[in-house]
């Protein structure tokens, strides 16, 4: 009796050891993938976010909700100070008054453009949408191996429509 109650626990550590085996094969044998994460805040003056801007660089983005300016910013190599290596006037970009105030988002994302010529981008693209354009503008950011002392324009690409939008109040 005793012998055919033990049969099936055997059969059970049999099927466990099994699947640990099995398992444990997979995850040596499945190529493993970098975990990569993007931060955004905001307030009501400006609005931030990280993105990648090389292999191992990343930079952060600042949008200043007053003049549209959008201000890339990323640590030299040393890492002892941040270097101002990036600009777009979005404002310009959703043609909205740089004088009144404007409602906008910013996220950043993973996509690698592709380079014409001997230009290269980095693997992030920045998006700005504008409440009241009803806009969102992506931007190719350029891959710069060298800080140099102007910054680099973003690249604008197509732009999408979407369908909510906000009158912009009147100044009286």
């Amino acid at each position: 009796m005793p012998h055919r109650l033990l049969k099936p626990l055997g059969s059970r550590v049999a099927w466990l050891i099994l699947g640990v085996g099995i398992g444990g094969g997979l995850a040596w044998a499945w190529p493993s993938q970098h975990a990569v994460a993007f931060t955004s805040d905001r307030n009501d003056k400006f609005a931030m976010t990280t993105a990648l801007t090389g292999p191992a660089s990343e930079a952060v983005f600042v949008l200043d909700f007053f003049t549209g300016q959008l201000r890339g910013f990323a640590l030299d190599r040393s890492a002892r100070q941040f270097m101002w290596i990036y600009s777009r006037p979005v404002a310009q970009d959703f043609g909205v008054d740089p004088n009144k105030p404007a409602r906008y988002s910013i996220v950043s994302g993973l996509a690698q453009a592709t380079g014409r010529g001997t230009a290269s981008y980095a693997p992030s693209y920045i998006y700005v949408a504008e409440l009241s354009s009803g806009r969102v503008q992506a931007y190719a950011i350029p891959f710069r191996s060298q800080r140099g002392s102007t910054p680099t324009q973003l690249i604008p690409v197509p732009s999408l429509q979407f369908a909510f939008t906000e009158p912009r109040p009147e100044a009286n």
